[in-house]
């Protein structure tokens, strides 16, 4: 039986005809395996034996027998016709012609030594793994290199099992991870201008789950061309400003972090002990993108805004105020997508009074007049995915750099 196996590297080895040259070599290794496992039947023609070892051939009605060079074989037939008994008694390869009723058989015997004859199969059992090769280690035979797929490995791996003394150093190719980029806008605006850019939450548009911190509901949109026009225009008038604009590289399935901001000591006193832990507060991004069925890129992201607030907390122990969004969306590479929906709430007081007559006890209150002013902005992450072309390698370094970067030369700010 003949096979004929074709490159799949050659010009006409297309991804079918790799597909079945691995099944077609998975079970010619599986028959192999069988083969090599089972010391009565290495092959149909030809014989295996040790030097000081025996074999019996189940050949029926032989009358006659030759043997090619009878100081490696001898063999002689068995009473009765129960067979051919065949004896190892050196190592070497001479042949057996049987003369049978049927018609004359050949045959090639082989001899070797234990040792030989793991090595030899390992060789052979290799030949149907390009990239493999075989070496002797002392005592042991390793079998060395890379397999396409998981069931090679598996076929190899049972190979080994049977034989002893045969050791594995295989690899599988490394999976090549799509390299992702992200450009996020991280934008405070006060909540009248967020309603002249037509953003009300929650009624102005149908969200896509969300998490809230603070006050507001988070959720998602995607954002048209229109609106980043509006955008624009009031950053440009310094209605709104940009907190953070950070541009991060992401193998998929993999975590990115940004952080822009400091940290804070927090004292805890105990009757036994005084420990300070430190309190991260700023921006911090953190995003996992997935490549999604059809081209999509599908994202889980938290981002988080905090800033120490004196006011609400203890002598020692500051506050914090801090606006909270965590979601996840799918979205064609190129798109933008907000999240938002995150309001901060300041209180503000007036007074204004008379002077001296302002500050009499319970008549002062007839000369004061009181004004309140509550101002609200609006927290917006503005998050655009896009597919790098390449896995990740030198490009994905150049742009870890680039983003480090931006992180260098980010100007922290926050609205009070």
């Amino acid at each position: 039986m003949e096979g004929r196996f074709e490159d799949p590297r050659s010009p006409s080895g297309k991804r079918g005809t790799r597909v079945n040259d691995h099944r077609l070599r998975a079970v010619v290794a599986f028959v192999l395996l069988l083969l090599f496992g089972a010391p009565r039947a290495f092959a149909e023609d030809t014989i295996r034996v040790h030097p000081g070892f025996q074999r019996i051939l189940d050949r029926h009605g032989v009358y006659r027998l030759s043997v090619g060079n009878p100081d490696i074989v001898e063999a002689q037939p068995l009473p009765k016709g129960e067979g051919i008994l065949v004896v190892g008694k050196k190592e070497g390869d001479t042949d057996l012609v049987l003369w049978e009723p049927g018609g004359r058989t050949e045959m090639r015997i082989e001899v070797r030594s234990g040792r030989g004859s793991i090595v030899d199969d390992a060789r052979m059992f290799a030949r149907l793994f390009p990239g493999l090769t075989v070496s002797e280690v002392g005592e042991s035979v390793i079998v060395a290199g890379s397999v396409d797929t998981v069931q090679d490995r598996s076929t190899l791996e049972e190979y080994a099992r049977t034989h002893p003394g045969v050791h594995l150093r295989l690899s599988l190719p490394q999976e090549k991870k799509t390299l992702l980029r992200y450009d996020l806008k991280i934008i405070e605006i006060s909540r009248g201008e967020s309603r002249q850019l037509g953003v009300r939450w929650p009624d102005g548009f149908t969200f896509q789950g969300g998490l809230s911190a603070g006050t507001g509901n988070a959720g998602t949109v995607s954002v048209g061309t229109e609106f980043e026009a509006r955008l624009n225009f009031l950053l440009a008038d310094g209605r709104a400003r940009i907190l953070s604009n950070p541009k991060l590289a992401c193998e998929s399935g993999e975590e990115a972090q940004f952080l822009a901001g400091g940290e804070i000591p927090i004292v805890i006193v105990t009757p036994e002990t005084r420990t300070v832990e430190w309190k991260t507060y700023g921006i911090i991004l953190k995003i996992r993108p997935t490549m999604a069925p059809g081209g999509k890129i599908r994202t889980q992201v938290t981002a988080e805004v905090s800033a120490v607030d004196h006011g609400s907390g203890s002598s020692n122990v500051p506050g914090f105020i801090t606006r909270r969004v965590s979601t996840h969306f799918s979205t064609p590479a190129g798109e933008t997508v907000m999240l938002s929906g995150l309001v901060r709430s300041d209180m503000a007081k007036d007074v204004a009074k008379v002077p001296l007559l302002g500050q009499i006890p319970v008549l002062g209150e007839l000369f004061k007049s009181r004004s309140f002013r509550e101002n609200q902005t609006e927290l917006a992450i503005f998050i655009t995915p896009t597919e790098m072309s390449g896995s990740a390698g030198p490009e994905a370094s150049e742009w870890e750099r680039r983003a480090a970067g931006e992180r260098d030369a980010l100007r922290f700010r926050l609205m009070d």
